[in-house]
C-alpha cells in the first residue's frame, strides 16, 4: 500500500487568498457607504433648494397682501416684468445659485388653474419656481432640461385701508 504524504509547502497562499477576499468584502462595504453618502448629499441639496423656493413664494405672497390691490398685476406679474417681480426674481436667483434654471412664473390671470376662484374682492395668484435637479432627471414640464419645480396658489384680497 502506497501512502501519499502531503508536504506543507503545497498549502502556501491559502492565507493570502483569504486575506484578499476579506479586503475585497471590506472595500465593497466602503464603496456602499460612499454611495449612500453621495445620495444623502443630493437629497439634502434638493431639499434646501426646495425650502428656498417655498420661502420665496411665501415672501412674494406676503408682499402682495400688503401692497395696494391695483398694483398687483403691474408690479408682481411675470408677464409685465414689474419692478417688484424683477427684484424678487433677482433675489431668488442669488439664493438658488447654481440651481437656477429659468425665471419663475407669477400668474395673476383669472385662468391660472387655482381654486377657489376669485370674486370681485380678490385676485387669484399662481407662483411657479423652477430649479435644476441635482440627480439629472428630466421632467416633461421642463422639456429635456433636468428640473424640479414648486407651485403654489393663493388669493390676495382687496385691502380696504388702501
Amino acid at each position: 500500500m502506497k501512502t501519499e504524504l502531503r508536504l506543507p509547502h503545497q498549502q502556501t497562499g491559502a492565507y493570502l487568498l483569504e486575506a484578499l477576499i476579506g479586503i475585497l468584502i471590506f472595500a465593497l462595504g466602503v464603496l456602499g457607504i460612499v454611495g449612500l453618502q453621495a445620495a444623502s448629499l443630493r437629497t439634502t441639496s434638493d431639499s434646501s433648494v426646495r425650502a428656498e423656493a417655498v420661502f420665496a413664494a411665501s415672501q412674494l405672497m406676503g408682499q402682495m397682501w400688503s401692497d395696494k390691490y391695483v398694483n398687483l398685476v403691474p408690479n408682481y406679474s411675470s408677464a409685465t416684468l414689474g419692478a417688484t417681480y424683477v427684484s424678487w426674481a433677482a433675489d431668488l436667483k442669488s439664493a438658488q445659485g447654481g440651481a437656477w434654471i429659468v425665471d419663475p412664473i407669477v400668474d395673476l390671470s383669472a385662468a391660472n388653474g387655482c381654486s377657489p376662484t376669485p370674486d370681485a374682492w380678490s385676485q387669484s395668484v399662481a407662483i411657479t419656481i423652477f430649479w435644476q435637479s441635482p440627480d439629472g432627471q428630466a421632467n416633461a414640464a421642463c422639456g429635456a432640461t433636468p428640473c424640479h419645480w414648486y407651485n403654489t396658489c393663493g388669493l390676495v384680497a382687496l385691502n380696504y385701508n388702501q
